[in-house]
């Protein structure tokens, strides 16, 4: 997929201080994040000291702490040191792709976990040359594999202690493994912040910067105009049940958040959760039968694989009334869905195309992600 470019009105002329406030501590200039809550930036002559914490979800609060330098002979006292620019990685979760290939360092990918469902061209072009290899998943990853690869960084999937665990060889032997925690972030704006982390490892603060910079004017900008032109407020069912359970985001998420960002009423679940909440079919029923639009049903294409993967739903009222908009509309060959990948750099196409569906703000033909259900 080619890249949007953005282009700024105003340039970025202090050099890592974006439009944040810079704070001075022991440990360098901490850039502060607008949004994100899951790492911090200390800015520091020889690079970059970057944290991350796992406290936005439930359990134990822990911090990962990374040294970042430029320079070959440094030490990092109880920090990992990683030696900038990198230029071999290892992915373990197609969205941490999306981000480097932002970046423009696509290049610099030499193994990937569930390769088959990357969509973007340029990543797609490399695998199919050899450049990049299958790392497998999860409790199956190939340590041995990630090991000849010998990257400069390998960043996971997942910062708990488990996690840790998994990973403990490749530390042993002297390759860094970073814990990425975009998925805990409740914001869409505080996930695409993400951008300013990934970029460290590349030297390439700056243009994280002013690319977030746009993105976040455009984005306001749209939620601006959704809430100057909307004429109501529809309610807003999500997904589709799997072997009788339907998870769907927690009344504080990330998708939450969107959907009341482009004037939408969500109200499958309440309470403070940010992760996927079980709900019965029942309940379901219950709660959600009046909504006006129903989006993300699962990769169906058509109306009638609803009733097929839930032959319950055949009475379901919202099947009748709602309008159905599925995130499928850019997926390939290979089952690679954009809206996972792309579209974490992309919030506001994405509040776009809400902003199309729930107040017909321009032509479903404009949608980017989204397409009409029928």
């Amino acid at each position: 997929m080619k890249k949007i470019i953005y282009i700024l009105l105003i340039p970025v002329i202090l050099l890592y201080a974006c439009t944040n406030d810079i704070n001075q501590n022991t440990d360098g200039e901490v850039i502060k994040n607008k949004y994100a809550k899951g790492f911090e930036v200390s800015k520091i002559d020889e690079g970059f000291i970057l944290k991350v914490f796992n406290n936005i979800g439930s359990g134990e609060a822990i911090t990962y702490n990374y040294l970042l330098s430029s320079k070959s002979d440094s030490e990092s006292g109880n920090n990992e040191i990683i030696h900038i620019p990198v230029s071999k990685v290892v992915c373990l979760s197609t969205t941490h792709c999306a981000f480097i290939s932002q970046l423009d360092k696509s290049l610099s990918i030499k193994g990937i976990s569930g390769l088959n469902y990357i969509y973007d061209d340029e990543i797609r072009e490399l695998i199919l040359n050899k450049h990049i290899s299958e790392v497998g998943y999860d409790n199956q990853t190939n340590i041995e594999e990630i090991i000849s690869l010998n990257p400069d960084v390998v960043f996971a999937f997942g910062i708990d202690n488990s996690g840790m665990s998994s990973y403990q060889k490749l530390s042993e032997i002297g390759i860094p493994v970073v814990y990425v925690g975009d998925f805990y972030e409740t914001s869409p704006l505080g996930r695409t912040e993400w951008i300013k982390f990934f970029s460290c490892f590349y030297d390439n603060f700056d243009y994280a910067c002013e690319y977030f910079d746009s993105v976040e004017n455009n984005y306001i900008e749209i939620k601006d105009n959704i809430a100057d032109k909307k004429t109501n407020e529809p309610e807003i069912l999500l997904n589709l049940p799997w072997k009788g359970t339907w998870w769907v985001p927690g009344a504080k998420s990330y998708f939450a958040n969107f959907i009341k960002d482009a004037g939408g009423i969500y109200k499958m679940v309440e309470g403070n959760e940010n992760g996927s909440i079980p709900l019965t079919v029942e309940e379901v029923f219950a709660n959600s039968q009046n909504a006006d639009i129903w989006l993300n049903p699962n990769q169906i294409t058509r109306k009638s694989e609803i009733t097929d993967i839930e032959s319950r739903l055949i009475d379901f009222k919202a099947l009748k009334n709602a309008k159905i908009f599925n995130n499928n509309r850019r997926v390939n060959m290979y089952g690679g869905n954009d809206f996972y990948e792309s579209g974490i750099l992309h919030p506001d196409l994405i509040l776009k195309d809400l902003g199309i569906i729930f107040h017909e703000l321009g032509n479903p033909t404009e949608l980017y992600y989204y397409q009409e259900i029928k």
